[in-house]
């Protein structure tokens, strides 16, 4: 047996099987353990839970993998694995080194990130599932028998429990794990967090804590071109000793280009964090502009052969990077004016990295990067926490960024920084990364040094509930998970839900009176929108909750002692009543037991002229907020509507299900002809979508009010539900009505300031929710309206759904079913009177060399398109 703490550092030291210990001596390279690993691999191959908590490339993922290995090859063979990251890009990165690791050991890895092409393949028969938190929870309210041969879970950035958008599913996801497969193995890794013990302990996991790396990691600050480091960390000593304070060649106005002149002089590369879009794109730009001119300089020196070498070198560079220039400028379809931005910076050896760039330029940047073909990228703080992408050196320049809930300049948080400190030293390449954070003054300097650089990060606290909430419909995270549980997790009791959510890290800290509080508010609101149906108390739930109070020996929560309490059943006293019951003299039902009076003689008064009773609320209205506050008994049983459960099964916010619900039954008026006064139409329908708080709205710019307000005012007749709309959401309306009316990418981003990386959120976030109207309707419109009423609007909104698809007009609808036709070409087709499938299969050769004829055409492309039109009208024929 292996010592449950410690293994010795040689990784042949570990009890894993040969092809395994010789895949990773021979294809990855190692031979011996980092401390943290070596602490880790014991309690990890012993089958313990096992917080991991070390800074960036302290090796946690080789840990991960090794204990999945061993899980599944050698503690219980035929089982399953899953692998938890946040993001797709993460976990593109994870799937290709399992992938290779399971091919030499023979274990199958299946990938589950969406549900696009590519983005879902081999989870049936995988032995390992690499997937993001959000598609895991989608699976399982669809599939809950994903989880049968579960034995080991890693979970991949745990800290991230505290970002508001992805901690609440994480949080959800890892309870409901614990509560399916409590026997499974859970191995969390993170970057060092302040509260790790109480993560581990929400975890029932073993913590290893350490701030080792393999790569000295020296942190300061720069104040102008004056640079001082304030911590060390290495993996010795004697490595971690601070090298002393220095002046940094060049202008003082200019000290990123200075950082960039000292990295490049010392062979390294630099990321430099910013806090907008425009500061990075400025600042690669200006950088850029400063390379090239160094690099076209030393291309154009004249002399000897050491010259000539140098000559060389800055020649090929250039071809190079004028190389990768052009992959970066998409053409056709996909040119935009970013497009060309990047490919400007990329020519002088720099790039800017953020959002509102595609995922094929942003993978390209990363690429190059890594390839050490570019010299730095400017990038947002999204970089840190996205990728494996570290550099010799980083610089943040912004410790501020803009907060729209506060409304102005906020400092970012010390976990945030340290995620992009800890992005400096590539391990592999470097014995030394530097990682500094720029300063206006000395003063800011100090103050940046006590905060980020020798301050702990914050502690990790639960976003699942908004402390702040005043109305269910404010706390979306819980109430979406509320009725996950209910309809598709088998919590279909009151006692078991709240069991469920006991098991969160949020149980842990925050009251539980005031959780359990919340989660009676949410079925309320559920009940109301008929989402979920109160079933009843049974007998079967009341004995379960007494069976468990007797075995474990503990009173009962008062909710449950009232539910098990068979002679108050269907009392619901609240806690000040049962309190005052054990009064003497006081009860509320019967006639209270004779006692002595207490109270004071009084003198005789004349009869009163005013009310007998005032001063006091009504009885009504007393009696309304007391039913308010009753809790829900624990032996209450719940049954989920087919309306309910859609919306679960869909990944809804039910705020939006509701929202989408009373838009289509509008919708079905008009159709109907009872609604005289509204008009359905494409805008009706992208309107009501982006009315959910499931989707994104842009900024709306001073100079685009004026446009929007307009619009919003003339759109009053086709608004489906009555909210008012904000700007931002009208701006993402004729947004996507820009793009269905075949607007360029181009165009767009000129006419309405959008980039192409936030057209395609949008765009995929409109196709989601279309589809989930088109469902929606089949579930509700069908019961209220009829067939005939209910197809006409399903119709209508599939119809709008293939558009913002392919982002056409309608009549090109049956050209882009084809495979390989767009909407460009698609447009071309139809411009030469080929407007169907079947135009396609009659056209005669004339016709067909006139489609061969178009620019990026070919006879070889038409062929094939004539006989995929040929293919997909059989397939209707026979339909």
């Amino acid at each position: 047996m292996p010592n449950p703490d410690r293994f010795d550092t040689s990784i042949e030291a570990l009890p894993l099987p040969e092809e395994l210990l010789a895949f990773v001596r021979d294809e990855w390279g190692f031979t011996e353990l980092h401390p943290p690993q070596a602490a880790a691999m014991g309690p990890a191959l012993e089958g313990r839970n096992l917080l991991l908590a070390t800074p960036t490339a302290s090796g946690k993922s080789l840990v991960a993998y090794l204990t999945v290995a061993h899980r599944l090859l050698v503690s219980e063979p035929g089982t399953r694995a899953f692998y938890l990251v946040p993001l797709k890009a993460l976990a593109s990165e994870k799937v290709d080194e399992l992938r290779a690791l399971g091919d030499a050991v023979g274990l199958r890895v299946g990938l589950a990130i969406g549900d696009r092409q590519g983005e879902q393949s081999g989870i049936e028969d995988a032995d390992v599932i690499v997937c993001t938190t959000e598609k895991l929870d989608s699976m399982l309210r669809n599939r809950p028998g994903l989880l049968e041969r579960v034995s080991i879970v890693v979970v991949d950035e745990l800290h991230l429990l505290n970002d508001v958008s992805r901690g609440p599913t994480l949080e959800v996801v890892l309870a409901r794990l614990r509560h399916a497969r409590p026997e499974a193995q859970r191995l969390a890794l993170s970057a060092t967090v302040t509260n790790a013990d109480e993560l581990a302990v929400w975890l029932d996991a073993k913590l290893i804590e350490s701030d080792w790396r393999p790569v000295t990691l020296h942190m300061g600050t720069l104040v102008g071109l004056d640079q001082a480091t304030h911590r060390s960390i290495g993996p010795t000593a004697e490595m971690s000793a601070a090298p002393a304070d220095r002046t940094l060649s060049g202008r003082s106005t200019m000290p990123t280009r200075a950082v960039l002149d000292d990295s490049r002089a010392d062979g390294g590369q630099l990321l430099i964090f910013v806090s907008t879009r425009a500061s990075a794109e400025k600042e690669a730009r200006d950088l850029s502009k400063h390379v090239r001119r160094g690099l076209e300089k030393a291309g154009g020196a004249a002399g000897g052969d050491a010259n000539g070498s140098a000559r060389d070198d800055a020649a090929q560079r250039l071809a190079e990077l004028d190389e990768l220039a052009a992959a970066m400028t998409d053409s056709g379809e996909d040119s935009s004016d970013i497009s060309d931005r990047l490919a400007r910076a990329v020519r002088g050896g720099v790039a800017f990295h953020h959002a509102g760039l595609t995922g094929q330029q942003r993978r390209l940047v990363e690429d190059a990067f890594r390839q050490g073909l570019l010299h730095c990228i400017a990038a947002t703080p999204t970089l840190a926490a996205g990728i494996n992408l570290p550099a010799r050196r980083v610089l943040i320049r912004d410790h501020r960024r803009y907060e729209a809930r506060a409304g102005g300049q906020m400092p970012m948080s010390v976990m945030e920084i340290h995620q992009m400190l800890g992005r400096a030293g590539r391990p592999g390449f470097d014995t030394v990364g530097e990682a500094w954070l720029m300063a206006k003054d000395e003063a800011e300097g100090g103050q940046l040094q006590e905060k980020y650089i020798l301050g702990e990060p914050e502690p990790v606290t639960s976003k699942l509930a908004n402390r702040t909430m005043r109305d269910v419909e404010d706390d979306p995270a819980l109430l979406t998970h509320v009725l996950a549980a209910m309809a598709t997790g088998g919590m279909t009791d009151r006692d078991m839900l709240g069991r469920f959510f006991d098991e969160t890290l949020l149980a842990r800290q925050m009251d539980r009176d005031d959780l359990q509080h919340r989660i009676d508010r949410i079925i309320d609101w559920l009940v109301d929108r008929e989402m979920i149906d109160r079933a009843g108390e049974t007998d079967a739930v009341r004995t379960r909750i007494t069976e468990r109070a007797a075995a474990s020996d503990s009173v009962l929560p008062e909710p449950a002692a009232a539910a098990a309490d068979e002679a108050t059943a269907d009392d619901a006293l609240p806690a000040w009543a049962s309190a005052a019951a054990s009064v003497q003299g006081v009860v509320f039902d019967g006639v209270p037991p004779e006692v002595p009076s207490l109270a004071p003689r009084r003198r005789s008064l004349p009869p009163r002229r005013g009310p007998a009773v005032f001063g006091f609320s009504t009885t009504r209205e007393v009696q309304g907020r007391f039913e308010a506050e009753v809790p829900e008994p624990a032996a209450m049983t719940y049954e989920a509507t087919v309306f309910g459960e859609t919306i679960a099964r869909l990944y809804l916010n039910p705020v939006s299900g509701d929202i989408i619900r009373r838009g289509t039954r509008r919708a079905a008026l008009i159709a109907a002809g009872e609604d005289e006064e509204g008009q359905f139409t494409p805008f009706s329908i992208l309107h009501l979508i982006a009315e959910t708080p499931d989707f994104l709205p842009f900024w709306s710019r001073g100079s685009e009010v004026a446009e929007l307000s307009a619009r919003r005012d003339a759109s009053e007749r086709e608004r489906l539900v009555d909210d008012q709309m904000d700007l931002g959401r009208m701006k993402a309306v004729v947004t996507m009505e820009d793009w269905i009316d075949e607007k360029s990418i181009r165009d767009i981003e000129k006419r309405r300031g959008v980039q192409p990386g936030d057209l395609r959120a949008r765009l995929d976030l409109a196709e989601w929710l279309l589809h989930a109207t088109g469902r929606l309707v089949a579930s509700d419109l069908v019961q209220q309206h009829g067939s005939a009423v209910a197809e006409e609007v399903a119709n209508a909104v599939e119809e709008v759904h293939k558009r913002v698809r392919h982002g056409c007009r309608s009549e090109l609808l049956p050209l882009v079913a084809l495979p390989r036709i767009g909407r460009v070409r698609a447009r071309e087709l139809a411009g030469l009177g080929l407007t169907t499938p079947d135009d396609l299969i009659s056209a005669d050769e004339k016709r067909l060399q006139a489609v061969a004829d178009l620019r990026g055409w070919s006879p070889q492309l038409v062929g094939r398109l004539v006989e995929s039109a040929r293919r997909l009208v059989g397939r209707l024929s026979r339909t």
